[in-house]
Protein backbone atom coordinates (compact mmCIF):
# COMPACT_ATOMS: atom_id res chain seq x y z
CA UNK A 1 0.00 0.00 0.00
CA UNK A 2 2.98 2.46 0.98
CA UNK A 3 4.53 1.43 -2.63
CA UNK A 4 1.19 2.45 -4.41
CA UNK A 5 1.31 5.82 -2.94
CA UNK A 6 4.89 6.23 -3.58
CA UNK A 7 3.79 5.03 -7.67
CA UNK A 8 0.88 7.60 -7.49
CA UNK A 9 3.40 10.50 -6.33
CA UNK A 10 6.05 9.94 -8.46
CA UNK A 11 3.56 10.20 -11.78
CA UNK A 12 4.62 13.34 -13.74
CA UNK A 13 1.17 15.53 -13.67
CA UNK A 14 0.78 16.52 -17.41
CA UNK A 15 -0.66 19.85 -17.91
CA UNK A 16 -3.83 20.04 -19.66
CA UNK A 17 -3.54 22.33 -23.28
CA UNK A 18 -6.65 24.48 -23.90
CA UNK A 19 -6.41 24.39 -27.64
CA UNK A 20 -9.56 26.63 -27.70
CA UNK A 21 -7.91 29.61 -25.46
CA UNK A 22 -5.06 29.32 -27.98
CA UNK A 23 -6.77 29.66 -30.94
CA UNK A 24 -8.88 32.52 -29.70
CA UNK A 25 -5.06 34.31 -28.85
CA UNK A 26 -4.66 33.69 -32.67
CA UNK A 27 -7.67 35.60 -33.40
CA UNK A 28 -6.00 38.43 -31.38
CA UNK A 29 -2.81 38.27 -33.64
CA UNK A 30 -4.91 38.04 -36.74
CA UNK A 31 -7.01 41.19 -35.27
CA UNK A 32 -3.72 43.19 -34.22
CA UNK A 33 -2.26 42.64 -38.37
CA UNK A 34 0.33 39.82 -36.91
CA UNK A 35 -0.82 37.05 -38.83
CA UNK A 36 2.60 35.56 -39.52
CA UNK A 37 2.66 35.23 -35.80
CA UNK A 38 -0.65 33.81 -35.77
CA UNK A 39 0.71 30.58 -37.90
CA UNK A 40 3.94 30.70 -35.78
CA UNK A 41 1.38 30.47 -32.80
CA UNK A 42 -0.56 27.44 -34.38
CA UNK A 43 2.77 25.52 -34.90
CA UNK A 44 3.85 25.81 -31.22
CA UNK A 45 -0.06 24.91 -30.38
CA UNK A 46 0.98 21.79 -32.38
CA UNK A 47 4.35 21.14 -30.76
CA UNK A 48 2.64 21.65 -27.46
CA UNK A 49 -0.15 19.27 -28.39
CA UNK A 50 3.03 16.25 -29.02
CA UNK A 51 4.63 17.14 -26.42
CA UNK A 52 2.09 16.61 -23.70
CA UNK A 53 0.58 13.62 -25.55
CA UNK A 54 3.16 11.71 -26.47
CA UNK A 55 6.11 13.64 -24.36
CA UNK A 56 8.17 14.16 -27.46
CA UNK A 57 9.97 17.90 -27.97
CA UNK A 58 11.23 19.39 -30.43
CA UNK A 59 14.96 19.01 -30.34
CA UNK A 60 16.82 22.32 -30.45
CA UNK A 61 18.44 21.57 -33.66
CA UNK A 62 15.35 19.71 -35.32
CA UNK A 63 13.33 22.39 -38.00
CA UNK A 64 9.76 22.10 -38.37
CA UNK A 65 10.17 20.03 -40.83
CA UNK A 66 12.60 17.28 -39.44
CA UNK A 67 10.81 17.62 -36.10
CA UNK A 68 7.73 16.41 -37.98
CA UNK A 69 9.06 13.37 -40.33
CA UNK A 70 10.49 12.34 -36.64
CA UNK A 71 7.21 12.46 -35.33
CA UNK A 72 5.42 10.47 -37.84
CA UNK A 73 8.64 7.84 -38.22
CA UNK A 74 8.44 7.61 -34.13
CA UNK A 75 4.66 7.69 -33.51
CA UNK A 76 3.18 6.29 -36.47
CA UNK A 77 0.57 4.25 -35.06
CA UNK A 78 -0.29 7.37 -33.68
CA UNK A 79 0.14 10.44 -36.25
CA UNK A 80 -1.05 10.48 -40.16
CA UNK A 81 1.75 11.64 -42.56
CA UNK A 82 -1.34 12.77 -44.76
CA UNK A 83 -2.03 14.77 -41.92
CA UNK A 84 0.83 16.48 -40.63
CA UNK A 85 2.91 17.14 -43.64
CA UNK A 86 0.37 19.30 -45.55
CA UNK A 87 0.00 21.23 -42.21
CA UNK A 88 3.84 21.13 -41.97
CA UNK A 89 4.22 22.75 -45.13
CA UNK A 90 1.48 25.59 -44.97
CA UNK A 91 3.25 26.50 -41.68
CA UNK A 92 6.57 26.99 -43.95
CA UNK A 93 5.03 28.15 -46.98
CA UNK A 94 3.58 31.00 -44.67
CA UNK A 95 6.42 31.58 -42.35
CA UNK A 96 9.26 31.24 -44.88
CA UNK A 97 7.35 32.80 -47.97
CA UNK A 98 7.84 36.37 -47.46
CA UNK A 99 4.43 37.53 -47.99
CA UNK A 100 1.57 38.13 -45.16
CA UNK A 101 -1.45 35.74 -45.22
CA UNK A 102 -4.55 35.87 -46.49
CA UNK A 103 -7.72 34.95 -43.81
CA UNK A 104 -8.93 32.41 -46.56
CA UNK A 105 -4.92 30.55 -46.30
CA UNK A 106 -5.28 31.29 -42.07
CA UNK A 107 -8.29 29.27 -42.13
CA UNK A 108 -7.10 26.55 -44.44
CA UNK A 109 -3.83 26.42 -41.88
CA UNK A 110 -6.84 26.33 -39.17
CA UNK A 111 -8.22 23.74 -40.79
CA UNK A 112 -5.29 21.46 -41.21
CA UNK A 113 -4.58 21.92 -37.47
CA UNK A 114 -7.98 20.72 -36.73
CA UNK A 115 -7.67 17.54 -38.36
CA UNK A 116 -4.33 16.99 -37.22
CA UNK A 117 -6.10 17.71 -33.36
CA UNK A 118 -8.39 15.20 -33.97
CA UNK A 119 -6.29 12.79 -35.05
CA UNK A 120 -3.96 12.96 -32.28
CA UNK A 121 -7.27 13.69 -29.14
CA UNK A 122 -9.79 12.20 -30.54
CA UNK A 123 -11.65 15.24 -29.96
CA UNK A 124 -13.36 17.85 -32.70
CA UNK A 125 -12.53 21.33 -32.84
CA UNK A 126 -13.61 24.03 -35.18
CA UNK A 127 -12.58 27.37 -35.48
CA UNK A 128 -12.24 30.40 -38.00
CA UNK A 129 -11.53 33.66 -38.09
Amino acid sequence: MVREKKLKKKKKKIPTLNVKERLQNVKVLVETNRSKEAIAYIYLVYDDLINNKFNKPRLIHQTIREYAIACVNELEQNLKPELVYPFIKKIEDIIYGGIEPTNKELNFAIDLFSNLYTNITGNNISFKL
